[in-house]
């Protein structure tokens, strides 16, 4: 049972949430609700960068991937395309928190522990901007969009007044 490609993938997983994490650190102390404007666009606030990243990795790794996905039962908040909600009308920000890092986990083990003959498997449903339809890409395509919304946070943090390097 081969699985030194799942693990590379599963530590690049983790290398992305690094950087990820290195800038909402800097972030600390900033107002997680704040949106700034850009262009009359409303850019996302720290906290729906957050909650995005905990139920997109929820629903690419733990659920498209075969895994065992947490029930987020405020996600449709932080959907692909969704508009960010009003301060109140938020989750507290410890759930959010505490499901980014448990979803996390839980997506680093999953990937970790798969042979490459289930990386070479089908997802649940097939992802039209994956190269290939299968587990490898769509685990690949997860640090892809972790790197996307990490260059989110970086510019926040420009934003806040926050240097960063």
């Amino acid at each position: 049972m081969d699985n030194t490609i799942s693990q590379i993938i599963a530590e690049q997983i983790d290398n992305t949430r690094e950087l990820t994490r290195y800038y909402l650190s800097k972030l600390k102390g900033a107002d997680v609700y704040k949106g700034f404007i850009c262009n009359d666009k409303t850019l996302n606030p720290i906290i729906w960068e957050i909650g995005h990243l905990a139920v997109s990795q929820n629903w690419l790794v733990l659920y498209l991937g075969n895994g065992n996905p947490e029930k987020i039962e405020w996600g449709k908040l932080f959907a692909l395309g969704s508009t960010p909600p009003k301060k109140g009308d938020y989750p507290p920000y410890e759930e959010i928190w505490n499901t980014f890092k448990l979803v996390h986990e839980k997506s680093i083990k999953h990937v970790a522990s798969l042979n490459d003959e289930v990386l070479n498997s089908v997802p649940r449903k097939e992802i039209p901007f994956i190269r290939n339809n299968d587990l490898k890409n769509l685990f690949m395509h997860s640090v892809r969009h972790e790197g996307i919304h990490a260059g989110h946070l970086s510019w926040l943090c420009k934003l806040h007044g926050i240097q960063t390097i």
